[in-house]
Order: structure tokens, then sequence, then C-alpha cells
């Protein structure tokens, strides 16, 4: 769950950019024929935007939603991008209003589920409060670009991509260097130290270049994952 919040956290920080934070507004978003509600506690951390989350499932279907929230944005005054100029950062559709007077980014992802219902996942990204990321102690394969990072309570996420080459050296060098480090490969791309474990995930994307994941938690001494655990 942690890892599905510092990802969508991640894109709900970059759906937009504002200059300074004033005080928060009371937006509140209506989702047409909600079935369920879960309101996650706190603030993620994504590149230094502190971002509240907030997930819901409708039975409505994906365009009304989107509509909905659009009319909603603009109901409240909000800033609201053509849909042509709306940042589409994943595979699955989001929409990104700006409350320019508070300067706070509001962002509804919607990903539709095989029952036929649409999670909404609803994020407000206070911009203007974005301070320098904190460093997770994790290195960049060389030539990484787009570093990404996030930090929810107990871990940290580094994202980034590497453009030339392949899934096996980029293995090869997070091996070499956690080993370095410390660190016992228990399970495939799975690294644990006396006090933390480092999960990789690698993917080659369409596009070409090689998508890098990575969590590092704090974990006990005697909390060692092995198959089958």
């Amino acid at each position: 769950m942690k890892r599905l919040i510092a990802r969508w956290s991640l894109v709900l920080a970059l759906a937009g950019a504002a200059p300074a934070w004033a005080q928060r507004a009371n937006f509140t978003w209506d989702i047409p024929k909600t079935v369920s509600v879960v309101d996650v506690p706190g603030q993620v951390d994504a590149n230094g935007v502190p971002v509240k989350l907030l997930a819901v499932r409708s039975k409505e279907k994906p365009q009304v939603i989107l509509q909905s929230v659009v009319d909603r944005f603009q109901s409240w005054g909000f800033s609201v991008q053509e849909a042509y100029k709306q940042p589409q950062l994943l595979r699955e559709p989001m929409v990104t209003g700006l409350d320019t007077r508070n300067f706070i980014s509001y962002t509804a992802i919607l990903q539709v589920n095989p029952d036929g219902t649409t999670t909404v996942f609803l994020g407000q990204a206070n911009l203007g409060a974005a301070k320098a990321p904190q460093p997770a102690g994790l290195p960049v394969f060389p030539g990484g670009s787009g570093v990404l990072t996030a930090a929810t309570e107990g871990s940290r996420t580094v994202s980034y991509s590497v453009a030339g080459k392949t899934v096996t050296e980029v293995e090869a060098f997070y091996r070499e260097v956690l080993t370095q480090a410390g660190f016992k490969e228990i399970q495939p791309r799975v690294f644990k130290s006396s006090t933390e474990e480092v999960s990789l995930n690698v993917a080659v994307t369409k596009d070409g270049p090689v998508a890098v994941r990575l969590v590092r938690r704090a974990v006990a001494a005697d909390d060692d994952i092995r198959p089958g655990k």
C-alpha cells in the first residue's frame, strides 16, 4: 500500500506548479455515485512537495466522473487547462485544477476496476510549501534522469529512468553497490541489512529507457523476508 501511495503522490506533485503557499482552502471533493472512501492519514513528501491523498470508489462511468471533477473545479474558480494541455503522466486518465488564490494543485486520477467500478485517486499538493527533496540514501545508476523521491512513514522511494542500458546492467549495478554497503540479496531484487531493506523494481518502458524504482524501509533485525514466508 505504501508503494502505491508513493507512486500516486509523485504524480500528483508533478501535475501542477505554484510559486507560494498562503493558506489551505476549504475545497471538498464530490464524486458521483461514490461506493466507498479510503482516507490516507497524514501526508506524503513527494519530491519535496507535501501531498494529501484520498481514494474513492465510484459506480459512475469514468468520462462522467472526469466531467464532474472539471465542473467542480470551475465552480470553485480554479484554473483548469484544456483537455489537450492537461498533463498525462500515467496511462490512467487524470485532470488537474489549480487554486490560484491559495496556490494548491488538485488532481484526480481514474483507474477502472475489473468489476466495472472506478477508483478515483484524489490529491491536493501544497506546491508552494515545497522544500528541497530529502535524499533517500540510495545511489542512482550513472546517467539516470528524472529522479523523483517520495517519503512516507518508515520508507523512502526513488524513481527514475536510464537510457541506453539493459535491465541486467542495472541489476548488476545495484547488486554490487548494495553488497558493498552491507546488504544481502535475500530474494531476487530484495536486499537486506541488519536494520534496513531495499526493494528494486526495473522494467523496460515502451519508449525504450529502463524504469527504475527503489523502496528503502527500516526493518527489525529479525524481520527477514524469505521465499514462502
